[in-house]
């Protein structure tokens, strides 16, 4: 049973992130390689594109939501430009409350997300891992030397193909907000196809 005070929020987003995945045209090729592929798109007004990795991978399902769900430290040790990811509250088994920062890089300043993390069984192949932003924690006071940015999208869908096979399916849009150089947003993103490859090998060691 999720917590009423987050219920709101995470239903309310629901079929937002469902619908992510009737965007069919518009979507560039970035980057390829190992059988993961990286698109991007422009998402309604937002200056910053829209994210989305296909892959299939020898893994099994279940240790893949395991991994993407529970395992934030090795999520952490894959993201290369990730300072913290930390759960700041656990709420029950499918839903906890997290924190993402970035290193600061140059002249830009680190970048922090809260956000409520849910996973959903969608049908019985098939489960919907979410990071729906929330403005405020109080785990996670605001400081004047991190920008706290907007996580627009987090989602992360796996489909079963066998038992040692499984279909990722992710969405990303991260506003910065701020004054934060094109270049520096586009290595982000970029760097989200390695991130996944780096995933995958690990999830194929659980």
């Amino acid at each position: 049973m999720i917590g009423n005070k987050y219920n709101s929020v995470i239903e309310g987003k629901l079929q937002e992130n469902l619908s992510l995945r009737n965007i069919k045209d518009g979507w560039k090729e970035i980057k390829k390689g190992n059988d993961v592929h990286l698109y991007t798109t422009k998402y309604q007004n937002f200056d910053v594109k829209l994210a989305k990795i296909e892959a299939t991978a020898p893994v099994n399902i279940e240790k893949a939501s395991a991994y993407y769900f529970d395992n934030l430290d090795g999520q952490k040790q894959c993201r290369d430009m990730c300072d913290k990811l930390i759960k700041l509250e656990i709420v029950d088994q499918d839903t906890v409350v997290t924190l993402f920062k970035t290193k600061s890089k140059f002249l830009v300043s680190s970048r922090e997300v809260v956000g409520i993390q849910h996973r959903r069984k969608l049908n019985e192949s098939e489960y919907l891992i979410t990071r729906d932003c929330i403005e405020e924690h109080p785990n996670a006071p605001k400081s004047k030397d991190v920008v706290r940015a907007e996580g627009k999208f987090y989602a992360i869908f796996l489909t079963k193909i066998n038992d040692n096979t499984t279909k990722f399916e992710m969405y990303m849009l991260l506003d910065p907000k701020g004054s934060i150089p094109t270049s520096v947003v586009n290595s982000l993103i970029e760097e989200q196809h390695e991130t996944v490859i780096k995933d995958i090998e690990i999830i194929k060691k659980m």
